[in-house]
This record gives structure tokens, C-alpha cells and sequence, in this order.
């Protein structure tokens, strides 16, 4: 049985979603209703033996009566409510797909997956491309407070010690004026880093993600002002560090090391299994992947998957955009460079 389930149907959606074997807040519907770039729908196939959940943003291509599905900004991917997974049910879940695909003038397919699920990978077997991206890296909760800091790199520690004695202090924000300095500091970052457009919030995008998503941010105060923060959700047994910044003037001091101790500590009482930070910018093992695994040994792989349905509508944009000269990137969809 095939279900298709309009975000506006936040009962529904989140009933299958926790229904699941695993999720996180990424594929909830609340989230969903943050993305305005498209149409969101959860996209549920129930089979004799299995049932299959995978939440889509459904966006009309440009100068085309065609459409594209992404997904949601951070780790979603397709879900799976009994993982014992049959040859069987797996290959109706792909053939509902492709069937909705084509009935809905789909041309292309991406989603990122989540790096605390390997077994989304199984579910796109044979299905588009999966590709690993980069790693990412997360503190496992679960270990005893002295085993979680054994993890931490020798400097890490120390730079966190020296934040302490400099004076620095963290704390959960509390108030309106919390949220909106830690917004403030995360445009200036994004700004600071030419982030592209998706990676920019209004502050109604942040209140209501507050208010809709089991979150908080945690910042980092210095002589009465707030340096830097993060914001933490809480789904199952994950906690994210969704989004960090640090006021560009304390960038050398990193208070933002405080901030995810803070935030470990926070996970510990709320009884989650895993913090995770995360990888580098756009994919890639860079500095801030450096400094996110000074925090634990625990890395994951982050994976994206990829699908052309219709190639000869999907050829035809591409001519049309660049006149056969096609840019060399790996980009995707590639129409949407």
C-alpha cells in the first residue's frame, strides 16, 4: 500500500516516522515545515512483510513542467520499520518509487543520509548512486564521563581549562534576548564564510524551531557577553549539533570548545546515546572536521544518494542551460549549479 502524506498532516507523517526502526528529527514533519524551497511529503510504502518511510521536498525545475525531490538540510534518507530487510519488499519499495516518480514528473532524485544509519544505504541497493561524502564525527554518551573525556585530544582539554579559568561561563539560554544574540552571531558567521543562501535563517526560522523541535542552544558568555553557541536537538537517542557559531572577534580563543562540553554534559542528563558533530563544510575533511574530531574517535561515513528517472528529460535541461558545454562538477542535480 502506497501513502503519500502532505506536511501539513503532522499527525500522520510523525506517526509512521515513529513507527520507524530508527529516525531523528531531521525526518520529523515539524522540520519539514521550516523548508520553504518546496512541497514536503513523506513518501510511505507498506508491503505483506515491511513498511518504508522517505520524507522528500518536491521542487519545480525552472523553465520545465518537470520537478526534483531533495531533501531537508542535514541527514535524512529513507527509514525502514523492521530491518530485517526482504529481497522481496525491498524491490516493491523501489518499484512504488520509480512508479511515483514517473506519475509526478520527477527527473531527478538526492537525499543525504544519515551517518548514524548504515543500513539506508541497504535500502538504496541497486537504486541511483550512493557516494560517500566525507566523515563525520560523534561522542558516544554512553561511555562513563571519564571514558567520554579520554577521547578528547590533550589540547582540546586544555584550551578547555583555560577557558574556564579566563573567565568564560556557559549556560542554556533561557531568554528571547539569548536567542536572538545567538542569531545574530550565526548570520555574521555565515556571512563571514560566504555561506550560500540555504545556510541563511530569518529569526522567525529559529523561534520556531524552538518552539516546534525538542531543542535548545547552549552559549558561551564572556564578561556579560554571549560569544558563542550551539544549537542542540534531541530526537530518540541522538543529540545534534545542529547549528555553532562564535563571534568573530573570539575566533582565536574558540570558546565554541566550552560550548560542545557544555552540551555533552547536557546530553549525558537527558540520557541520549550520541552527540553528533558532524562533519566539515560542504563535505569535506577540512579544518572544522579537525577540530570536531579533537572531541572523539567515533567517526562515521556521511552519505549522499543520487538518481536520474527521466535521462532524457534530464539531458535536455542541461543542453538547454549550458548550451553542451557542460561545467566540470560534481554537482547535483547538475542544472541547479
Amino acid at each position: 500500500m502506497l501513502e503519500i502524506i502532505p506536511v501539513n498532516n503532522e499527525v500522520r507523517w510523525n506517526e509512521i516516522i515513529f513507527s520507524m526502526s530508527e529516525y531523528d528529527f531531521y525526518h520529523l514533519a515539524a522540520y519539514h515545515k521550516l523548508d520553504i524551497s518546496g512541497e514536503a511529503f513523506l513518501f510511505y510504502y507498506r508491503s505483506g512483510k515491511n513498511s518504508f518511510a522517505f520524507p522528500f521536498i518536491k521542487r519545480r525545475i525552472r523553465g520545465t513542467d518537470y520537478y526534483d525531490v531533495t531533501s531537508v538540510y542535514g541527514y535524512a534518507g529513507p527509514l525502514i520499520q523492521n530491518k530485517s530487510v526482504f529481497s522481496e519488499d525491498l524491490f516493491l519499495f523501489h518499484s512504488e518509487l520509480k512508479r511515483y516518480f514517473e506519475d509526478n514528473k520527477i527527473v531527478t532524485a538526492f537525499s543525504t543520509l544519515h551517518p548514524l544509519f548504515p543500513d539506508q544505504s541497504l535500502l538504496l541497493n541497486g537504486f541511483g548512486e550512493v557516494a560517500d561524502s566525507n566523515r563525520t564525527i560523534a561522542i558516544n554518551l554512553k561511555l562513563s564521563e571519564k571514558n567520554q573525556r579520554k577521547q578528547y585530544a590533550r589540547s582540546t582539554k586544555y584550551q578547555i581549562n583555560r577557558l574556564k579559568r579566563g573567565g568564560l561561563t556557559v549556560k542554556v539560554a533561557e531568554e528571547r534576548k539569548e536567542v536572538d544574540a545567538f542569531i545574530n552571531i550565526y548570520i555574521d558567521n555565515m556571512k563571514r564564510v560566504k555561506a550560500a543562501s540555504k545556510y541563511f535563517f530569518s529569526a522567525d526560522y529559529f523561534y520556531s524551531f524552538l518552539e516546534k523541535i525538542d531543542s535548545e542552544i547552549v552559549l558561551a558568555y564572556y564578561q556579560g557577553e554571549v560569544v558563542s553557541g550551539s544549537l542542540c536537538t534531541f530526537c530518540g537517542s541522538i543529540m545534534q549539533a545542529h547549528l555553532n557559531a562564535t563571534k568573530s572577534d573570539f575566533l582565536q580563543l574558540s570558546p565554541l570548545k566550552l560550548v560542545l562540553d557544555k552540551a555533552r554534559q547536557e546530553g549525558v542528563g537527558k540520557k541520549m546515546q550520541w552527540l553528533h558533530l558532524g562533519g566539515g563544510r560542504d563535505g569535506q575533511n577540512d579544518s572544522l572536521f579537525e577540530f570536531k574530531s579533537r572531541f572523539s574517535q567515533e567517526q562515521f561515513t556521511f552519505r549522499i544518494w543520487k538518481y536520474v528517472h527521466n535521462k532524457e528529460i534530464y539531458t535536455r535541461i542541461l543542453e538547454q542551460k549550458y548550451n553542451g558545454v557542460l561545467p566540470e562538477s560534481s554537482f547535483f542535480p547538475l542544472y541547479r549549479l
